[in-house]
């Protein structure tokens, strides 16, 4: 259940909010609202010299939730929020003990909005553009295209003494109808170069760079509590929203726990996201192996579904369906696999795939070895196959990850990309095992 920020920070405001203000310090009551303007909290200087109190009526009003109980991220698609003459889409506020180290504002995305052409495209980012250089009362410089990202993206950089804005945007040519295709606007707001370090704020040089996921040392994520569960910290929750996107999301998830700051729509472009219909696992797995150079990362598929693997499963629930006296599937030319999941008896089919014992026990041993070795799983299944407790999604398609595993409750531990409540949960390796249609392990190179 999202967590709405009114009780934003409580724990180091809570003193403060509860003290009376005498009345000669209140403000008049002409005094606009504190936090009614969110682009005062972008303008320079920027919101690093914000403290907590400062920060809440901001999040507050804008109606920004936690993306995870850590409490590091909050995100707002609030319809109100605005800088000067354009609407933000989506907005990111991340911090660390409190206060705000960057803020990345997405404009525009082929995910949040839909499709539009190259003239719509450009007049937004001319009107972007004009709106950053009036108010931080500076001029841009051409930053080019950027080579270290999951896309080649274009941008200009704002430089102000305390503020670096660096807005950042892609659309091309698209590969299916040879048609101008937009695909994101993005304003990533960050202290000034020289502030960087002092407030641990990622540094634009570390975006993507594979110089980031070689220092990356998986055993120092790796987490062993007393009663055996064995976990992994530091994985970002990212929000897939509305979007379709559990795939490229997912990614996102490990590639910035490794260090690279790629995004969801960088990495929806490069595997031809659709934001109704999401990303096909085989696309974004290709696109990967395309960018191990780039990206400093290698993909390897332990278990998918290919045709010959799906018709030995429906002979397999056949096979069962037909000891328990419940209808078997029927198969034509096509087959329609989410269709045919959907007729299932759920007992019958979790029957059946766990007398795959071989493929099954090597689901088992993939999972304990890559957790021991600080390596998440992207990990795909199919819903409504086994109970699950408050999830936005209930049946088809969607991907995972496996962040642990608790031996003596022969247990997994996974997260899904749906925001705060689903950093870690728990399911049994039958359970995980009968829903399983993918299991892929992204890893850094010479891992």
């Amino acid at each position: 259940m999202k967590a709405l920020l009114f009780v934003f920070l409580a724990a180091s405001i809570g003193a403060v909010l509860a003290q009376e203000t005498p009345p000669s310090q209140q403000p008049a009551p002409t005094a606009p609202a504190a936090g009614k303007n969110f682009q005062d909290l972008v303008a320079p200087p920027g919101p690093w010299t914000k403290t907590p109190e400062e920060l809440l009526p901001y999040l507050s009003n804008f109606h920004f939730e936690w993306t995870a109980a850590d409490k590091n991220e909050a995100r707002s698609v609030s319809p109100g929020l605005k800088i000067g003459t354009q609407t933000v889409s989506e907005t990111l506020v991340r911090l660390k003990d409190g206060q705000a180290v960057s803020l990345i504002l997405l404009y525009y995305s082929r995910g949040n909005s839909g499709d539009v052409n190259k003239r719509v495209f450009e007049e937004k980012l001319k009107a972007i553009s004009d709106d950053l250089t009036a108010i931080t009362k500076v001029q841009p410089i051409e930053r080019g295209r950027a080579v270290g990202s999951a896309v080649r993206t274009e941008g200009l950089i704002w430089n102000t003494p305390e503020t670096q804005y660096t807005l950042e945007w892609s659309g091309g040519r698209d590969p299916s109808s040879g048609m101008f295709r937009a695909e994101f606007i993005r304003l990533t707001v960050l202290p000034a170069v020289k502030e960087q370090r002092a407030i641990g704020a990622a540094t634009p040089s570390s975006y993507a760079n594979r110089d980031a996921v070689k220092r990356f040392v998986g055993k120092d994520k790796i987490e062993r509590l007393p009663d055996g569960t064995v976990r992994l910290t530091g994985i970002p929750m990212v929000d897939q929203g509305e979007k379709g996107y559990c795939v490229v999301a997912t990614t996102e998830r490990v590639m910035r726990y490794y260090g690279a700051e790629v995004n969801q729509d960088e990495l929806a472009q490069i595997a031809n996201s659709d934001a109704q219909e999401g990303t096909s696992v085989s696309a974004m797995i290709n696109s990967l192996r395309k960018l191990t150079s780039r990206l400093g990362v290698k993909i390897k598929t332990i278990y998918s579904w290919d045709i010959t693997e799906i018709l030995g499963i429906i002979k397999d629930y056949n096979r069962e369906a037909k000891k328990a006296k419940v209808d078997e599937l029927r198969t034509g030319n096509m087959i329609d696999v989410q269709e045919l999941l959907s007729k299932v008896d759920p007992k019958v089919y979790r029957d059946a795939r766990l007398k795959k014992t071989t493929d099954f026990g090597k689901f088992q041993r993939e999972i304990v070895r890559s957790i021991d070795e600080g390596i998440p799983l992207l990990w795909s299944v199919n819903l409504g196959l086994v109970p699950e407790k408050n999830i936005p999604q209930y049946a088809g398609g969607h991907m995972r990850l496996i962040i642990g595993y608790d031996p003596k409750k022969n247990e997994i531990l996974y997260s899904d990309s749906w925001g705060y409540g689903h950093e870690e949960k728990r399911m049994s390796f039958e359970d995980a095992w009968t829903i399983t249609s993918g299991l892929h392990r992204l890893e850094p190179v010479g891992t």
